[in-house]
C-alpha cells in the first residue's frame, strides 16, 4: 500500500471521527449528562469504517471503487484542511469551522470523483 493511499483514508478516518463524534455528543448531551461516553465510541467506529472504505476502494482492481473512495478521501482531506484553518489560524470557533469543513468537503467529493484514478492500480514491487 502506497503512502499516498494511507494518508487520504487517514484524513477520511479523522474526518468522520470528527463529524460522528461532535455530532452523537452533541445530541445525547440533551438527554444525558456525560454524552461524551457515547459520542467517542461512535465517532471511532466512524472512523474506523470510513478509513477501511477508502483503503480498500482505492487498492481495489475496479475504476468506479477507486473514484468513489477517492471522493470520501477528497471529502477527508478538504475537511480537515478547513476545520484545521478555521479552529486554530483564523480562531472562528469550532462549530463554525465544523461547518465550514463540511461545506468544503462536499464541494471537494465531486471533484475528487471526478478527477480520481480512472486505470486499476499498477503492481510495484
Amino acid at each position: 500500500m502506497k503512502l499516498k493511499t494511507l494518508t487520504i483514508a487517514l484524513a477520511a478516518a479523522i474526518a468522520a471521527f470528527v463529524i460522528v463524534g461532535v455530532a452523537v455528543t452533541e445530541l445525547a448531551g440533551q438527554s444525558m449528562e456525560f454524552s461524551l461516553f457515547v459520542g467517542i465510541p461512535a465517532g471511532l467506529f466512524a472512523g474506523a469504517t470510513a478509513g477501511a472504505a477508502v483503503a480498500f476502494g482505492l487498492g481495489s482492481e475496479g475504476a468506479g471503487n477507486r473514484r468513489i473512495a477517492f471522493g470520501f478521501g477528497a471529502f477527508g482531506v478538504a475537511f480537515l484542511v478547513a476545520f484545521l484553518v478555521g479552529a486554530f489560524l483564523l480562531s472562528v470557533g469550532v462549530v463554525l469551522s465544523i461547518l465550514v469543513g463540511v461545506v468544503v468537503g462536499l464541494v471537494a467529493a465531486p471533484i475528487g470523483y471526478l478527477r480520481g484514478p480512472k486505470a486499476p492500480p499498477t503492481a510495484t514491487a
